[in-house]
C-alpha cells in the first residue's frame, strides 16, 4: 500500500503502540498528526517523526473537532485514522 504523502492521525500516538504506529506511518511517508493527552510527549514524538502534535482528550467532542482542524490545516484531510 502506498501511503507516501497521505495524511494520518494516530490517537494515543505519543507512546507505546500508538507511538510505534506513528513512527511506522511516518517512515512509510505519511504526514502524521499525533493526538495525545500528554502535551510534552506528543510534542516530542511529533518532532521526532516530522509530524504535528495535537494535545487532545478524544472523549471531548469539541476538543476533538478542534484537533482534527489543526491536523487538516497542517497535513490536509486525514485519509488514515488509527485509534
Amino acid at each position: 500500500m502506498e501511503i507516501s504523502g497521505v495524511s494520518a492521525i494516530v490517537t494515543g500516538g505519543a507512546s507505546g503502540l500508538g507511538g510505534a504506529t506513528a513512527k511506522a506511518l511516518a517512515e512509510a511517508g505519511a504526514k502524521v498528526a499525533v493526538f495525545d493527552l500528554n502535551a510534552d510527549a506528543a510534542d516530542a514524538m511529533a518532532a521526532d517523526i516530522g509530524g504535528t502534535a495535537c494535545t487532545v482528550d478524544i472523549t471531548n467532542d469539541d476538543a476533538l473537532a478542534d484537533a482534527f482542524e489543526v491536523a487538516a490545516m497542517a497535513h490536509g484531510p486525514a485519509r488514515i485514522l488509527v485509534n
